[in-house]
C-alpha cells in the first residue's frame, strides 16, 4: 500500500522514532515466529495438510474435496517453498509465518486511523500475541486468513481516503498478476513440452517473457486509472475471494465487517445527537450502575470464575504461574483505574491528537467508484478478478475443474460440522482460553472500545470496536469452536487496544498520560512472558490455550529412533516401517522420505520389516500372539494426550537394550510414574 503514509507525512520529515519503532517491533514478531521454527513436532491437522502438499508436490495435482479440509491456497502458498527447500518442516511452516510477520506490519499502515502511538501498539500486541505467535508457527489455514481479513480492512480504507497506489500496493498488484498467470503458464509449459526437458524450458522461457510483458502492460494501464485508486479495491477484491478459498469462514468475517460498518453509521448518528450529549453521563452512570447490580446478582457465577482463575495458575496440580496470575489482577486493576482516569478527563473538552477520519464515509467510497461507466467499468473488474481467483484456486489452477462445484458444497458440509462442540469447552470457550493466555487484550480492547463508543466520532476505531465484537459473538454462539478461531477477534482487538492506548498517552493532561504508559507497558511485559511461555517452553501443554490435541515432544524422539535403526539396517530412506497404529497423523509427514513406509491402521502380517509401530494398550495382545516371532520392543513415546506409540524393530536389528514382546504389558507411562 501507501509508503509515504506509513513512513512520512507528505508535509513533514521523516519521523526517526516512528520508523525505528517499526522495525523493531517488525524485528520481534520476525524473532517470535521464525525462531527454532521446527521444535514443536507437528500438530495431527498440519499432518494432514503436509499429505495433501506431499501428494501435490509428487503428483502435480491437488483435489480440492470439502469434505476433507478447508481451502485450496495454503497449499500453493507453500509449493514454492517446499520445490526450493525439499518437504521438511522449516519451508513449510515459514510459509505461513511469513503472513503472520506481514499481518504485523499491516497494522502500521493504520498510522492515520487509530494514531501514531495506537498502530505502534496495535502492530507490537500483534507481534507479541501468544496465539498470533503460535498460530504463525502452524502449518494451517489460520493466519493467512487473518492477514487476508486485515488487507481487505486496509486495501478498502486506502481507497475510501483517497489514495493513489504506493509502491506497496503496485508491488502486491505485480505480485497478484504474478500468482494468477505464471503457474498455469509453467504447467502448458510442462503440457506442451512433453518428455523433452529442453523443450519445457523453451516453452516456459517464452511464456515467461510474454507474461512478464503483459503484466507490465497491465500494471501501467491501472496505474494510469485514476492515480492508481482502483488498485486498492481489485486488491480487496483479491483478498476476499483468497479468503473464501482459505476458509469457509469467510462469510463470516465479511459478513461482520459490513454489519459492523452499518454499525457505526448509526451510532455515530446516536453520539452526536443532542439527546445523548444532554444524557450522556446520566447513561454511562447507568450503565456502571447496571454492570455494578449484575455483578452482584450473579456474584456466585463470579466467584466461581474466579476461583477458576485462581485454579488453572496457582491450582494444586497445575504448573504453579504466580507471574502470570498476580501480573493479570494488576493488570485489571490498572485498566479499572485507567478507565476512571478517562472518564473524569471526558467531562473536558477532547483534546485527542487524532483527526476524526471523516473521509470515510460512504458517499466519497461511491465517489471513488464513479459513475456511469467508470462505475460499470470498475464493478466488472472486481467481479472478474473474484471469480477469476476463486475459480483459480479451487479448480488447482485449470487441473481439476470438479473443485469449483464442491466450493458451494463446503459450505453445506461446514453447517453439519459446524453444530458441535468438539471441544467440550461449552458457550464460554474463548473466555477461558482467552483468560489463559490472551488476558491483556481481552482487557486493553474492553479499554479501547469503551473509549470508542464514548468518543463516537472516530470512525475506524468504531468499525474496529464492532468488528471486534461482531466475530467475538459470532464465535461464542456458534457450537463449533476450536482455539485458533479467535484469532478473527483477536485480530482487530489488537487494533483497538492500540487504539485506547493512543487516547489516553497523546492528552494534555499528565494523569491519562501516565494510566496509558502503565497499562501499555503492563500489558506487554505480560504478553511478552506469556508468548515465551506458550511458543518456547509449554507448547505441548494441554492445559495451555491453543494446544488443542497436540503431539507431545517425545513423538520426535520415536521419529529420531526410527532414523536410528533405519541407518543401522544399511537400508536408510528404503527400509520397510509397517505402521499399524491406527493412530498415526502426524508421522506422514516425518516419514514421507521413507519410499516403504506403509500405513494400514491395523495389524497386518509382517516378518521382514525392519521396524513396525503399534498403538500401545489397545494393541498389546494382539502385538505380542503376532509379532514376537521376530522383533523385540524398542520403547514407548506419546504421540498426542491418550495415545502412546510403542515401537518395534526386527530382532537382528535391535540394539540389546530392546525387550522381548512379552514386556510390553509391564511398560507404564512416565506420567502414571510421577
Amino acid at each position: 500500500m501507501d509508503e509515504e503514509n506509513i513512513q512520512i507525512d507528505e508535509e513533514q520529515k521523516p519521523d526517526k522514532f516512528w520508523i525505528v519503532s517499526s522495525i523493531l517491533i517488525t524485528a520481534i514478531a520476525a524473532f517470535l515466529r521464525f525462531f527454532w521454527l521446527a521444535s514443536k513436532p507437528l500438530h495431527h491437522d498440519e499432518g494432514v495438510n503436509g499429505f495433501f502438499l506431499t501428494n501435490l508436490v509428487r503428483d502435480g495435482v491437488y483435489k480440492y474435496d470439502p469434505a476433507n479440509y478447508h481451502g485450496p491456497t495454503l497449499y500453493y502458498i507453500a509449493l514454492p517453498f517446499v520445490k526450493l527447500f525439499g518437504l521438511k518442516t522449516i519451508p513449510i511452516r515459514v510459509s505461513v509465518a511469513i503472513f503472520g510477520l506481514l499481518t504485523v506490519v499491516l497494522a502500521l499502515f493504520l498510522r492515520r486511523y487509530i494514531g501514531k502511538t495506537g498502530s505502534l501498539f496495535a502492530a507490537l500486541f500483534l507481534a507479541l500475541s501468544p496465539g498470533m505467535v503460535y498460530i504463525s508457527r502452524y502449518f494451517i489455514h489460520e493466519i493467512f486468513f487473518v492477514f487476508l481479513s486485515l488487507a481487505v480492512v486496509v486495501a478498502v480504507i486506502y481507497f475510501i481516503d483517497k489514495r493513489k497506489a504506493g509502491p506497496f500496493a503496485t508491488l502486491w498488484m505485480i505480485l497478484l498478476l504474478m500468482m494468477c498467470f505464471v503457474p498455469s503458464a509453467l504447467n502448458l509449459a510442462a503440457f506442451l513440452g512433453g518428455e523433452s526437458a529442453w523443450a519445457v524450458w523453451a516453452f516456459a522461457i517464452a511464456f515467461l517473457i510474454v507474461e512478464s510483458a503483459l503484466i507490465y502492460f497491465v500494471i501501467r494501464m491501472v496505474l494510469e486509472w485514476d492515480a492508481g485508486r482502483p488498485i486498492y479495491l481489485i486488491l480487496a477484491s483479491a483478498s476476499i475471494a483468497l479468503m473464501f478459498a482459505t476458509k469457509e469462514t469467510g462469510f463470516i468475517t465479511i459478513g461482520t465487517m459490513m454489519i459492523a460498518c452499518f454499525c457505526v453509521w448509526i451510532w455515530r448518528g446516536i453520539a452526536a445527537g443532542d439527546a445523548f450529549q444532554r444524557l450522556k453521563w446520566p447513561l454511562i452512570g447507568g450503565l456502571h450502575l447496571a454492570a455494578l447490580l449484575a455483578a452482584i446478582f450473579y456474584r456466585k457465577e463470579l466467584t466461581d470464575g474466579a476461583k477458576w482463575t485462581y485454579g488453572n495458575f496457582l491450582g494444586e496440580g497445575k504448573i504453579q504461574e504466580p507471574f502470570a496470575f498476580y501480573a493479570i489482577v494488576v493488570l485489571t486493576l490498572v485498566v479499572i483505574f485507567a478507565w476512571a482516569v478517562f472518564l473524569y478527563f471526558f467531562r473536558q473538552p477532547d483534546e485527542s491528537t487524532l483527526a476524526d477520519d471523516a473521509s470515510l464515509t460512504w458517499s466519497n467510497l461511491a465517489l471513488g467508484i464513479g459513475g456511469g461507466k467508470d462505475r460499470m467499468l470498475m464493478i466488472a473488474a472486481l467481479a472478474t478478478v473474484f471469480v477469476y481467483i476463486s475459480v483459480l484456486f479451487f479448480s488447482s489452477f485449470f487441473t481439476y475443474a470438479e473443485g469449483v462445484s464442491k466450493a458451494f458444497e463446503a459450505y453445506t458440509i461446514w453447517t453439519k460440522t459446524g453444530s458441535k462442540d468438539h471441544t467440550q469447552n461449552g458457550l464460554l470457550a474463548y473466555v477461558r482460553w482467552g483468560i489463559k493466555v490472551e488476558t491483556p487484550l481481552l482487557l486493553l480492547s474492553a479499554l479501547g472500545a469503551g473509549i470508542a463508543l464514548l468518543k463516537g466520532k472516530h470512525r475506524f476505531a468504531l468499525f474496529a470496536t464492532l468488528w471486534s465484537l461482531g466475530l467475538f459473538l459470532a464465535y461464542t454462539l456458534i457450537p463449533y469452536k476450536t482455539p485458533w478461531l479467535a484469532l478473527s477477534f483477536y485480530l482487530p482487538m489488537c487494533i483497538v487496544a492500540g487504539y485506547g492506548i493512543n487516547e489516553l498517552i497523546n492528552t494534555r493532561n499528565i494523569l491519562p498520560k501516565i494510566a496509558g504508559v502503565i497499562v501499555a507497558f503492563s500489558a506487554t511485559g505480560l504478553l511478552a512472558y506469556q508468548t515465551y511461555d506458550l511458543n518456547f517452553v509449554r507448547y505441548d501443554d494441554e492445559e495451555m490455550a491453543y494446544v488443542y490435541a497436540h503431539s507431545k515432544r517425545p513423538m520426535l524422539d520415536m521419529v529420531a529412533k526410527i532414523e536410528y535403526y533405519a541407518d543401522k539396517s544399511g537400508k536408510g530412506k528404503e527400509a520397510t516401517i509397517e505402521i499399524v497404529s491406527p493412530d498415526y497423523w502426524p508421522l506422514t509427514w516425518y516419514l514421507n522420505e521413507y519410499s516403504h513406509a506403509n500405513f494400514h491402521g491395523s495389524l497386518v502380517d509382517a516378518n521382514v520389516a525392519e521396524m513396525i509401530v503399534a498403538k500401545k494398550n489397545d494393541q498389546d495382545r494382539d502385538v505380542i500372539q503376532k509379532y514376537s516371532a521376530h522383533y523385540r520392543f524398542a520403547g514407548v513415546w506419546a504421540l498426542r494426550p491418550g495415545v502412546d506409540l510403542m515401537l518395534l524393530v526386527k530382532k537382528d536389528l535391535a540394539d540389546k537394550d530392546a525387550q522381548d514382546l512379552y514386556r510390553i504389558p509391564e511398560w507404564v507411562s512416565p506420567e502414571l510414574r510421577r
